[in-house]
């Protein structure tokens, strides 16, 4: 609702708006989450920072560092994700306000179960694939929707290993410099 209201705000700077420039930006995003981890399957909603360096109208490098809120909370226990990634972005530019993008790249995980004092963290790297589209709002301000994919293995040194998926729709809003 958010981004509809800053959309009709700026509805006469978009025509001059111009998306994925060259240089670098600084945002920030909300998303529907959910974890796949073993036999446990959980969602939840995600916050997050992103930004990265436009080096030319198609490609660029990103980086994303989202955390969750409680993903599952029950005896007691509750349990939060978080995921930090760096990946190549592709960009193919639409026209002036719009673009579409995607990307492939590493990312590190982390599943925390705390029980009062007690905390249990499970911590992978992985691999991260993403793609969104983008509208720019005006010279300086673009939102986003945007889908990212982790997979991992989450290891644990007396408990072994967990494969594990992070699945993230997000909304976001960034700042070209």
């Amino acid at each position: 609702m958010v981004a509809l209201a800053v959309l009709g705000l700026t509805a006469s700077n978009v025509a001059s708006a111009e998306t994925d420039r060259v240089g670098a930006y600084v945002g920030g995003q909300i998303g529907a989450f959910s974890a796949d981890v073993e036999e446990l399957s959980e969602s939840g909603q995600s916050y997050g920072l992103y930004g990265g360096y436009n080096f030319n109208e198609w490609f660029g490098l990103e980086a994303v560092l989202y955390g969750t809120n409680d993903i599952l909370e029950e005896d007691g226990i509750s349990v939060s994700a978080t995921s930090f990634s760096v990946a190549p972005k592709f960009t193919w530019v639409i026209n002036d306000t719009f673009s579409l993008y995607g990307k492939v790249g590493l990312a590190s995980a982390a599943l925390v179960f705390e029980s009062g004092s007690e905390e249990l963290d499970f911590t992978g790297n992985g691999v991260v694939v993403g793609a969104g589209i983008n509208a720019a709002l005006t010279e300086k301000l673009t939102i986003r929707l945007g889908y990212d994919l982790t997979s991992t293995t989450l290891e644990i040194d007396d408990l072994g290993d967990v494969d594990a998926e992070y699945s993230n729709v997000t909304l976001g809003m960034h700042y070209h410099f």
